[in-house]
């Protein structure tokens, strides 16, 4: 299983003071959710929306919340991260904009993904 952060998540995460360390924590838990625990978070299309507790002290209903896009046995990528103080939920148009990327990227093939990785647009998050 790989984990992955797009361009604008990474400077979201740093923002919101969110660690990789923590990105990995919360992805190992979900992943190792059973399926129907994991519905709960279901956006659709491969997307889940995840709270995250940030380092600056705030809880999880208080920190921020995540969209991550993920395919069983392959890989997990986060897309887009905000803190709870900044806007309640994501739009309609985004969440549209969000499947359509997760849709691309959970379906590139390895050698597109690692172009993505080289050029800039996605990193990949080694296990902390």
């Amino acid at each position: 299983m790989k984990y992955y952060k797009v361009k604008r998540f990474a400077g979201e995460a740093k923002k919101n003071d969110v660690s990789d360390s923590m990105l990995t924590n919360i992805a190992t838990e979900f992943v190792d959710a059973p399926e129907s625990a994991r519905q709960q978070y279901s956006l659709g299309a491969g997307l889940y929306k995840l709270r995250l507790a940030s380092k600056s002290g705030a809880g999880k209903s208080g920190g921020s919340r995540s969209i991550l896009a993920f395919k069983k046995e392959k890989m997990l990528i986060w897309l887009h991260l905000y803190s709870k103080n900044e806007k309640g939920n994501i739009s309609h148009s985004e969440l549209v904009d969000l499947k359509k990327l997760a849709n691309i990227l959970l379906n590139a093939t390895e050698a597109q993904l690692a172009r993505l990785v080289k050029n800039g647009g996605l990193e990949e998050i080694i296990n902390v």
